[in-house]
């Protein structure tokens, strides 16, 4: 493909997360990438001063169309990557493959399959290839707090450090292991569940751990519950938005500031930003966040927690209601430049009812990341707009849900006589 002809598509490759295909003539695929940004990655290849190595100038001398699979963010397309270079094996990234940088993660098979990383899968069931080792080590030390599961080599007389860290289920490496029948089921499921992930089925495995969440609460396990919610978190926490390569958070982040007081119009460059969220099962232990963004920045001296104790039973929006009273009477606390809660039209009408007019409220709906706000009927689409400005409010979005999930899990310990 030349120049040219990239010229042609180059302005309709979008801005996102995904992957792409080099496909020759007959559209079959040569090669299988992964791009943070599409366009970006794809431009690339044609740029004057690429240095290419010859393998990719014969796969780009033979390819002849480029299509492209958006997903909504990085580790998605790392994740999508490896399943479709092990679906097609295409010739070009069996050709350009360092086995010094491809990663498969192997399970052993035995009552207890351990976790281990190898360049070379010989025996055992193996995920991969990853091109990324970095991001997927990261991605399972993450999924590790919630799923734990076994690394160690040998089996050992006492539970192992990892086990006394809470990431590892203790009985799974220690020698003579007197497990239970229900500690087999939850290790067995905890290595599903990593599976699952490691094989992009991410989304499925939310769907099912939400069904199981809102049955068990109708049946008042709300133990059971909150652990189901648990792991929802966690996962939504890892896949949401959140790049496995480092980024300058600071740098985007003040150009999500730009771009957020271009969009809403404000007279100021908005210093100091609050995000609200409300956490509770069935309206039980009920609790408020308030966390605080200061020039981008997670100002995290400035965060407050309230205990609901007005609203009896479930009703977020009444809570909402009470969180954001009871902060305005605090006159000692600087005012905020945005306030952003979690929820949709409904919520910010809700919270519209105890916020001042001169104060600048909006609120983001998470399933199709919308922004919502006062002035404008309809939502804006988070999705179309800048990166800079979506990671910004899903860091604050994400940072208060962080902040009031860990304030109502102590409060729920305490009440039910925890230490």
């Amino acid at each position: 493909m030349t120049q040219s002809l990239f010229s042609q598509i180059q302005n309709s490759i979008p801005r996102t997360p995904g992957v792409y295909f080099f496909r020759d003539k007959k559209h079959t695929i040569l090669y299988v990438g992964k791009a943070a940004n599409l366009r970006s990655r794809l431009s690339s290849y044609f740029l004057k001063s690429a240095l290419l190595e010859a393998a990719k100038r014969r796969m780009l001398h033979e390819a002849e169309h480029i299509t492209w699979q958006e997903t909504e963010t990085e580790i998605e397309a790392l994740l999508l990557e490896a399943s479709l270079i092990k679906k097609h094996i295409p010739p070009y990234n069996i050709v350009m493959r360092d086995d010094k940088q491809y990663l498969f993660v192997g399970f052993t098979k035995e009552q207890f399959p351990r976790v281990f990383f190898t360049h070379q899968p010989v025996k055992g069931e193996f995920i991969g290839p990853f091109t990324e080792s970095g991001a997927v080590k990261k991605l399972l030390r993450s999924l590790r707090k919630t799923f734990p599961y076994c690394t160690c080599k040998i089996n050992h007389n006492r539970v192992c450090q990892r086990g006394e860290l809470g990431l590892c289920m203790n009985m799974c490496c220690k020698k003579d292991s007197n497990a239970t029948q229900e500690e087999r089921i939850v290790y067995a499921k905890n290595i599903r569940f990593l599976k699952n992930v490691l094989q992009g089925k991410q989304k499925h495995l939310l769907r099912q751990f939400r069904v199981q969440m809102n049955r068990v609460s109708k049946q008042q396990e709300f133990e059971t519950a909150a652990r189901l919610r648990d792991y929802i978190y966690a996962i939504e926490r890892i896949f949401e938005h959140h790049s496995p390569l480092k980024k300058e958070y600071i740098v985007e982040n003040q150009k999500g500031l730009h771009e957020l007081r271009l969009l809403l119009k404000l007279p100021t460059y908005p210093k100091r930003i609050e995000g609200y969220d409300i956490s509770n099962i069935q309206g039980t232990h009920a609790v408020g966040s308030m966390v605080v963004f200061t020039d981008g920045i997670a100002d995290k001296n400035m965060y407050r927690k309230f205990r609901i104790r007005t609203v009896k039973g479930a009703n977020d929006t009444a809570m909402l209601r009470e969180v954001l009273t009871r902060r305005l009477a605090h006159a000692e606390w600087p005012l905020p430049d945005v306030m952003l809660i979690d929820g949709g039209r409904g919520q910010l009408n809700a919270a519209r009812m105890v916020i001042p007019s001169d104060l600048t409220i909006i609120s983001i709906a998470k399933r199709e990341e919308e922004l919502y706000t006062p002035e404008r009927k309809t939502p804006f689409k988070l999705k179309e707009m800048p990166t800079s400005l979506l990671y910004l409010l899903q860091q604050v979005r994400n940072e208060s849900h962080r902040f009031a999930i860990s304030y109502y899990r102590k409060q729920h310990r305490k009440d039910m006589g925890y230490s």
